[in-house]
């Protein structure tokens, strides 16, 4: 098989505000969509419990909810490969296109699902079907979109770039809480748990119509057709998936134990926190939406102010520096939030900045750490294992911690060491994280020692 020539990386590339803005906002559409889906499910994840898993033990059937989330995770490798591979071949805008109507039908769904008193054991593995299908799409958004805003960036603007799409995915976790808020306080408890939380699911529909035209009036990134060019022109088959697993299995093994403390951090905000702060903290659900509010906020502005820091020390740097932070802090907010009253709110919020200071670094790797022609593939499998793992046995694990030691000290120790391990590894890991992006080869076949 011929070696694709290599395109020149060092073309400076137009990024006018308005570009910038249309960009941004088309790629953030479906990242809107999945955390906004992942915001809604934590913050209605007792009502899931009482409609799904009926029993005499609360605590089982909440477990049981989150066993459900937990399993989930499962397609999002899946969902990483294949969108990884149509990103990879076809390009980033077309897996964007269809992985986003995968994210937004998933979430709808659970709008209309009858409930265990209507349907019985049909209806939490029907709620688990549209979980899979919601995970596969989420499972290849992230990588896609990351990817599309990082090749349309010029060098030196990249983490700030990517540092807005991330800020406004967030706004997607933002607003699932702010709609809860608002229906908990505008319906009566009988009408928020009898139809209030499906509506929040169904805003899954418009938000497909409307990503998916975003989406049509962008072009295509321009590393990505460079590199097709490259392609078609030495008559090579891409091969993204082999050429991740076989040439930059090191990296992607390096970014899932980095990102671990990122992955357990952000299912701790998304699904967690209001939930622990109703069982732990004793704060009714209002309240606990509040700080659950405030906390988004906090990840929103943490993920902004890391954008300009990281494209000035670097990435791995700011992945390390980020890692201590969390590992610090870990246990203090944790703790503080356990507390009810100002206590919840100010854990909370120091929670969610060490989410957002980390988001900015860790999802930055997706792309930065791989060559274009398995950036998708590689970024995506990586960050989904990742999130897998650690991520989707977050809340399942909070719940059985909390429960063993009696308190929130053994989930903040978890956490905390993850974070420290996130530190020392970014830390060391220089051939991995230390390199010059416009030097990388866009080929997938590039030997590993050339990292």
């Amino acid at each position: 098989m011929k070696r694709t020539e290599t395109p020149d990386m060092n073309t400076e590339l137009e990024f006018t505000g308005a570009r910038r803005r249309r960009i941004i906002i088309a790629a953030s559409a479906g990242n809107f969509a999945e955390w906004y889906d992942w915001g809604v499910y934590g913050v209605v994840a007792t009502i899931i419990a009482a409609k799904f898993f009926p029993g005499n033990d609360p605590a089982v059937a909440l477990l049981n909810t989150y066993a459900v989330f937990a399993l989930g995770y499962i397609a999002r490798p899946i969902g990483g490969i294949f969108f990884g591979w149509i990103g990879d071949k076809y390009g980033r805008r077309r897996a964007l296109s269809i992985s986003i109507l995968f994210t937004c039908f998933g979430t709808a769904l659970m709008g209309v699902l009858p409930t265990y008193a209507q349907i019985g054991l049909l209806a939490p593995v029907l709620l688990l079907v549209c979980r899979l299908a919601q995970s596969m799409g989420a499972g290849g958004e992230y990588a896609s979109a990351i990817s599309f805003v990082f090749e349309h960036s010029p060098a030196g603007r990249r983490a700030r770039n990517v540092s807005s799409l991330i800020a406004t995915t967030f706004i997607g976790i933002l607003c699932g809480s702010l709609l809860a808020r608002v229906f908990s306080s505008f319906l009566t408890k009988d009408e928020y748990q009898t139809f209030g939380w499906r509506i929040l699911f169904l805003v899954g529909l418009p938000l497909a119509a409307f990503g998916v035209y975003l989406r049509s009036r962008v072009e295509e990134s321009p590393e990505f057709e460079m590199l097709a060019k490259a392609r078609a022109k030495a008559k090579e088959t891409a091969t993204p998936l082999r050429d991740a697993l076989r040439l930059h299995w090191v990296p992607i093994v390096i970014f899932i134990v980095c990102t671990a403390s990122y992955a357990l951090l952000s299912t701790t905000i998304t699904s967690f926190l209001t939930t622990f702060l109703i069982n732990v903290g004793k704060l009714d659900s209002t309240e606990a939406y509040n700080a659950t509010i405030v906390s988004n906020v906090l990840v929103i502005a943490g993920s902004l102010v890391m954008g300009p820091v990281a494209d000035k020390i670097g990435l791995r740097k700011a992945l390390s520096l980020c890692g201590l932070v969390v590992a610090i802090l870990a246990v203090p907010s944790l703790a503080l939030a356990a507390g009810g009253g100002v206590g919840a709110f100010t854990g909370g919020a120091l929670i969610g900045a060490c989410k957002g200071l980390l988001a900015l670094p860790a999802l930055l790797a997706i792309s930065q750490i791989f060559p274009t022609a398995v950036r998708v593939t590689a970024g995506a499998l990586a960050y989904n294992v990742a999130q897998a793992v650690f991520g989707g046995t977050g809340p399942i694990i909070g719940v059985w911690l909390n429960d063993v030691t009696g308190g929130p000290y053994g989930l903040g120790v978890y956490l905390a060491a993850l974070g420290l391990i996130t530190a020392v590894v970014a830390f060391f890991a220089r051939r991995t994280f230390d390199h010059d992006e416009a030097a990388v080869p866009v080929t997938g076949a590039v030997a590993p020692e050339a990292r």
